[in-house]
């Protein structure tokens, strides 16, 4: 068997760079295929090529929509293995490079979604043969964007296209045609979801999508109210969160505000649960966020009147109830679907983005008791609900409560000494004595000042992850006051 030349396929909407590009290859002895106008272009440079028709045997179907779909050109990018072996017996084409610029969707920015023109600017062959290529990273080399069309060159021309760099272009390649395709959805959807008027903030332009098949708030029925905000999806997202991980046994509420919980509780009854929530702040949550992960009955409805809400999310409504909330004009009404979000958490950094798994939590699994007195059960029991809670609280996150939610509240401060202090003095201005109460903290704490502290307004028990250098200093303190400590071994921060 002789050496087979190296064969490049090149199929470009932008011409930039395409001349310098296929040149640099075919000095480099490289054959080159190009289909349409891509072929054209290159011929008018005096560079050979070869029509990607001498594969298909076709110029263009439907006016030029159809040109590289077709089973021999894709054979020729995909075979690996033996398959390709028998392919370069046979003398057929196989690619060792596919570098592919896109039509330019950006363009059709300001169009309406139903445009006939629109759909004319969504590529079909250049995606398709470049996310094969990158399939068979192994053998192909997949150039996406004429941006990166000269470092391919440069690394063919130095030895460089190894497995890694050849892996690099993969990764490269879906990203790309991942981002575009969400580009052509974004685009077609518009007044399929719902509009948002902007962003966090006026001048800033937004828009909501949804994943497929829809779950979550793509399947959230909005029984009332206008269409949610920005604000609202997040601070939505953040109640209806912690609202489905509270115990399942009993009712419980969430009150969120600008993504923290104002306060949470449970109770034999929804409006047992909402009393629980709402003692620990009475004020904050003023155009806040109620999340009941159980029926919304009259009687809680009642017990809302003059509590301003921008929205009210629950699984079900009694007819009544609903009716009475439906006749407040400006909120919300979101009747959720079943379930919980176990996704992947993504959020975007500049020139990427990071992913995480979900922070889940079924409260206290693993109970190591660090104090010399043991916690009773009662404790045992507000441990458990304020663990759970905590985890939704923004870092550094303090919640001081009971066996039935919360009392106060700390969170987002610099320190934890900061966030205790926010939390004795909100359960404070309350009324509530925080004799016998339970703290749980998000994280560690570094000295024993948080533990004095907590002494000293009376509260009885910690639950926190442990993990200082100072733990002994801590349980130390912990000991002095009578008090009792437990450490989970695992931290909650929230960011």
């Amino acid at each position: 068997m002789t050496d087979r030349k190296k064969t490049a396929l090149i199929s470009v909407w932008n011409k930039k760079g395409l001349e310098k590009f296929a040149s640099g290859l075919s000095m480099l002895g490289w054959r080159i295929y190009a289909s349409g106008g891509t072929a054209d272009a290159l011929r008018k440079s005096g560079i050979e090529v070869t029509p990607t028709e001498e594969i298909t045997g076709i110029d263009s179907l439907l006016g030029g929509r159809v040109k590289t779909l077709h089973p021999e050109l894709h054979a020729s990018i995909l075979a690996a293995g033996n398959d390709r072996l028998l392919r370069e017996k046979e003398g057929k084409p196989l690619f060792d490079l596919v570098a592919v610029d896109f039509y330019p969707f950006s363009m059709t920015t300001g169009m309406e979604p139903v445009d006939p023109e629109l759909v004319e600017f969504i590529d079909i062959g250049g995606p398709t043969m470049i996310r094969a290529a990158a399939k068979n990273w192994r053998h192909v080399i997949a150039a996406a964007g004429a941006d990166v069309f000269q470092e391919v060159l440069e690394a063919v021309s130095n030895g460089r296209d190894d497995e890694d760099f050849r892996r690099v272009m993969a990764v490269r390649t879906f990203d790309i045609t991942s981002r575009y395709d969400l580009e052509i959805a974004v685009s077609l959807e518009r007044g399929i979801v719902p509009a948002l008027r902007y962003g966090e903030n006026p001048h800033q332009y937004a828009s909501v999508h949804f994943t497929w098949p829809l779950e979550g708030f793509g399947r959230a029925e909005i029984l009332g109210g206008k269409a949610l905000s920005y604000n609202n999806y997040l601070d939505a997202t953040a109640a209806w969160d912690l609202a489905s991980e509270m115990p399942g046994n009993t009712h419980s509420a969430v009150l969120m505000k600008h993504g923290n919980p104002c306060g949470a509780g449970t109770g034999q009854t929804p409006l047992e649960a909402f009393i629980h929530a709402f003692r620990a702040d009475t004020i904050s949550p003023y155009g806040g966020i109620l999340a009941v992960n159980s029926n919304v009955d009259m009687e809680l409805v009642a017990k809302l009147k003059g509590i301003f809400l921008e929205i009210v999310l629950a699984p079900s409504f009694d007819d009544d109830a609903l009716e009475r909330l439906q006749k407040r004009k400006k909120l919300r009404i979101l009747r959720m679907p079943e379930g919980r979000d176990q996704g992947r958490q993504i959020r975007s950094i500049w020139g990427g983005m990071l992913i995480q798994e979900a922070d889940s939590v079924s409260g206290l699994e693993n109970v190591n008791v660090v104090s010399e007195r043991m916690p009773s059960e009662e404790e045992l029991q507000a441990m458990n609900i304020l663990w759970i809670i905590c985890r939704s609280v923004k870092s550094n996150a303090i919640v001081i409560g009971d066996s039935v939610g919360t009392l106060g509240v700390g969170a987002g401060q610099m320190s934890r000494i900061e966030s205790l202090d926010l939390a004795i003095r909100r359960a404070e201005r309350e009324g509530h004595s925080l004799d016998g109460a339970v703290l749980a903290s998000d994280g560690l704490f570094p000295f024993r000042d948080a533990i004095d502290r907590a002494g000293e307004a009376g509260i009885s028990a910690i639950v926190q992850p442990g993990g200082s250098i100072r733990d002994q200093e801590v349980i130390d303190s912990v000991n002095e006051h009578g008090m009792t400590m437990v450490f989970t071994g695992t931290r909650h921060f929230k960011h």
